[in-house]
């Protein structure tokens, strides 16, 4: 699954009005798996960050190491600065791009996108407290701006800092009540300190706005699992295996719950399967 991108300031939704992150450059909205659980008991074994990404370039490669300043205005000199930033990003090189991010803010220093996607390109390298620093930063201009509570929130949960991103999650979803990453993000923070029951709702209605997301129903499944929902906790770890048959994870989660329900040679098979798909 795709990554989110830019944050657009005043505009927490994409163009078209569907739930979930926007893209700055009219591209499909895209989604973040950001937070894994780690909660023990009944539960598979924790899965790694998926981390999002910043913006990727649109277009050709740009040739030159920076792009010339352009004899237009300011406003062009900073696209130019966004679009190379962009095409170092989707070429996978990071320090070039946070150098060239970091010059268009000395330039413009309010240029919220600019912002957010040098913070997640910090989040990307490791450096989590400057990362930090810069959602402050965009939250400081944008106090309201939905992704940017969500890209802050979902990193505050991979940190563990629950309580802080349990904080950041709900103002997003007060600004955009269908903000589909908010929910999901607020589910997982949930679900980590142990919230079983209280993550379900968002988990459900993170379904409900994007039912093609495998990951919302792996969770779902784990939640369910520690609430002794069995039964649909089975259903929710079998549909998040059709979307994504190589998830070892949901196989594993499987294979739980057939042994729960007494049913220990299927939940071999499962084991055995998810081994499998692990090693590869």
């Amino acid at each position: 699954m795709d990554d989110p991108q830019d944050a657009l300031t005043g505009s927490p939704t994409p163009a078209d009005g569907s739930p979930g992150p926007a893209t700055d450059d009219g591209g499909e909205p895209r989604s973040r798996e950001k937070i894994s659980v780690t909660a023990p008991s009944r539960s598979t074994p924790a899965a790694g960050d998926q981390r999002h990404q910043p913006d990727p370039a649109e277009g050709q490669s740009e040739r030159s190491a920076r792009p010339a300043d352009p004899e237009g205005s300011d406003a062009s000199s900073e696209e130019l600065l966004m679009r190379a930033a962009r095409q170092a990003t989707a070429n996978g090189e990071i320090t070039r791009a946070v150098g060239i991010y970091r010059e268009l803010l000395q330039r413009a220093p309010g240029n919220l996108k600019a912002r957010n996607n040098l913070a997640l390109l910090y989040e990307r390298s490791g450096d989590t407290e400057r990362a930090l620093q810069q959602f402050g930063a965009c939250l400081e201009q944008d106090p309201q701006n939905c992704q940017v509570l969500v890209n802050r929130g979902a990193l505050l949960g991979s940190l563990a800092r629950f309580q802080e991103a349990e904080n950041d999650l709900h103002a997003a979803l007060q600004v955009d009540a269908g903000a589909v990453d908010a929910h999901f993000n607020l589910g997982v923070v949930l679900s980590r300190k142990g919230r079983w029951q209280d993550a379900l709702p968002y988990l459900r209605r993170t379904i409900e706005l994007d039912s093609s997301r495998a990951a919302a129903y792996f969770y779902l499944g784990e939640a369910l699992n520690h609430v002794d929902d069995i039964e649909g906790a089975m259903s929710a770890y079998q549909r998040a295996v059709e979307l994504r048959p190589n998830d070892a994870r949901a196989l594993y989660g499987l294979g739980i719950v057939l042994d729960r329900m007494n049913r220990p040679d299927d939940a071999t098979q499962m084991y055995r399967r998810s081994r499998e798909v692990a090693r590869t």
